[in-house]
């Protein structure tokens, strides 16, 4: 088979980019992507011209609006993210038989054993990018390595836009002088004990020994060293086509209170399941992917033993997720619920279905039918007022 190829697509700002792709008189315009214009409201993503201006993700509104007159804000728009994604998810079926996307811009895909097919992995990134280029008008920063480590870091050191190759058995040297603060995982804290230290690339990190590392960034360090020398053995995740369902949460402003919290989540199951009941789907895994103010995310998951399919089924399971995912008392930023492990529903109820089941997925029916012809918020269940202050 040869040496791996994993190729990384990387697309900066991925909501301001999209907003961007469909409207083309926002081209060349400093724009943020926010929930709300008041209060402690926050920038949730940025065009390249916006970040020009010195405006970053996670700024407060107020403060970015000062820094630019005529500043364009626009709130979030979910359906747009998750057809741009199965558009990307289709371009990456066509060149890689293992891909995976992050929906927020970041792709990966095993691109090993197709030279015969495409060329060296060189062309075939870039026969990737005119593809998507083709499709959607966006131009994503692409880089190709042994690993999906360094192909990141490349995408990193080159990005908003280009494709750069690192060739097998030169990860460290390509890493070596690149800035510290593009190696995964160099969160606030480990770059406040980086800066104290002294060390601003990453070869300084790989040069140092495994006692060194330890006493430096505690147990975290030997990994940090290895990463640092560009080894990585993780895989592409499997997505052969694989069907799912995202529905996000960006809060107007970091938020600690469970009640607006569980209410964000009801919403977030509310408008997911409408979208998979319509496709005649159940679900048999919920994820949730919970984006702390500092930047740190946790991801956790449930395999259920039976099949999801009524909101108050799925809300149920997505807060026993998020009580596992939330265990840091720190304000939080925005919550993914991911429907996954999607089977279709012939809805023959089993001959044991116990009678307040079927009465729930009777009323569920029902539900869904007056949602459909007048609109989700027509009726919902009460807890989801709590979630009103979030966009989605």
């Amino acid at each position: 088979m040869g040496e791996m190829a994993i190729a990384h697509l990387n697309i900066v700002g991925f909501k301001a980019v999209v907003a961007v792709a469909n409207d083309s008189t926002l081209r060349g315009r400093p724009l943020v992507i926010a929930g709300a214009s008041g209060g402690r409201a926050l920038a949730l993503d940025c065009s390249r011209e916006a970040v020009q201006e010195g405006i970053m993700p996670g700024m407060a509104l107020a403060v970015a609006k000062r820094m630019v007159k005529g500043l364009i804000v626009l709130p979030p728009d979910l359906p747009a993210y998750e057809k741009m994604n199965r558009e990307l998810d289709r371009v990456a079926a066509i060149y890689a038989p293992v891909w995976e996307n992050d929906s927020a811009g970041n792709l990966y895909l095993d691109i090993t054993g197709t030279t015969r097919i495409f060329g060296p992995p060189s062309d075939c990134s870039s026969r990737i990018l005119t593809e998507i280029f083709g499709h959607t008008e966006i131009r994503p920063a692409a880089a190709v390595a042994s690993n999906k480590l360094v192909s990141k870091v490349a995408t990193r050191a080159i990005r908003p836009t280009g494709l750069i190759q690192v060739n097998a058995g030169a990860e460290a040297e390509f890493l070596s002088h690149q800035d510290i603060r593009l190696l995964p995982g160099m969160g606030p804290g480990l770059l406040r004990t980086v800066a104290a230290t002294g060390i601003r690339e990453i070869g300084e990190v790989a040069s140092l020994s495994v006692s060194e590392a330890l006493s430096i960034f505690g147990k975290k360090g030997p990994l940090l060293r290895s990463m640092a020398q560009g080894i990585d053995g993780s895989r592409v995740e499997e997505q052969k086509g694989e069907r799912r369902i995202t529905q996000q949460a960006d809060f107007n402003e970091d938020i600690i209170e469970e009640t607006a919290i569980r209410g964000a989540i009801e919403t977030l199951a509310e408008h997911g399941g409408l979208q998979m009941r319509n496709e005649k789907l159940g679900m048999r895994k919920v994820q949730i992917a919970v984006k702390y103010s500092d930047g740190i995310e946790i991801k956790e998951f449930e395999k259920t033993k039976g099949i999801l399919v009524t909101d108050s089924e799925i809300s149920a399971a997505a807060f026993r997720v998020y009580q596992k995912a939330a265990k840091r008392r720190i304000r939080i930023r925005s919550i993914e619920l991911c429907f996954e492990d999607l089977v279709h529903l012939g809805f023959q109820p089993d001959l044991f279905e116990p009678e307040t089941e079927s009465k729930n997925r009777k009323l569920q029916e029902a539900i869904d039918k007056i949602q459909n012809r007048y609109g989700i918020t027509k009726i919902s269940r009460g807890l989801v007022l709590a979630g009103a202050g979030y966009a989605n």
